[in-house]
């Protein structure tokens, strides 16, 4: 029920990127969006200070992961979207974590973050543990940014990588953040719920 719940929650705030006009320059193949609603895969994302992170530790916290290139103008709109929603959003328990994925991130990350200055913890990631992240084949290459939404769980309930209609225009902020607050919805009625009934079960019964 609460999975069905969510999913017509993120629906709703994705059509708000679809009637877009069409982007300057054409997309030159659609890249398959992997499936929603898996385990989040545990990949170790370095850091440059060396100290890493590490998605477990962040469980019982709602996710939202934003994949991209220090080489990408349109990664730093999404990322400053995103810093904006962690600012908002973060003391209701949300958690946005940056995973740069282009081949010089290693080396380039450092001086991007001091230019740019995200409100979120940042790493980066190789190829191969990209792709187990986002449950895409090892011979797909995909459009950045890649957007996760991972709830308190560690269960992925949305994705949606750089060529999808959500990163469009000026839309793209109101639906980032639709989505968030879908996430941060569907938990707390999710852990209301699971309240009631455990109070429920617990009642002694009458004589």
């Amino acid at each position: 029920m609460f999975r069905k719940f969510f999913a017509l929650l993120v629906c709703s705030a994705a059509s708000i990127a679809v009637a877009q006009q069409p982007p300057k320059q054409p997309v030159q193949a659609m890249q398959p969006q992997a499936q929603p609603s898996r385990p989040l895969a545990d990949v170790a994302v370095k850091t440059p200070d060396a100290k890493g992170i590490n998605f477990k530790k962040y469980r019982g916290k709602e996710l939202v992961i934003v994949l991209f290139s220090t080489q990408c103008e349109d990664c730093v709109t999404t990322v400053g979207y995103l810093s904006q929603l962690q600012k908002d959003d973060g003391p209701r328990g949300l958690q946005v974590i940056g995973v740069g994925v282009n081949k010089n991130a290693p080396y380039e990350l450092g001086p991007w973050m001091q230019r740019y200055r995200p409100g979120f913890p940042m790493g980066f990631l190789d190829q191969d543990s990209m792709l187990k992240l986002v449950a895409l084949p090892k011979d797909t290459v995909p459009y950045v940014p890649i957007v996760m939404f991972v709830d308190s769980g560690g269960t992925v309930r949305a994705q949606y990588t750089g060529d999808s209609p959500l990163f469009k225009d000026k839309s793209q902020g109101p639906a980032l953040r639709a989505i968030a607050e879908g996430l941060l919805k569907f938990q707390a009625q999710h852990a209301s719920a699971k309240a009631a009934s455990k109070s429920e079960t617990s009642k002694p019964e009458s004589k």
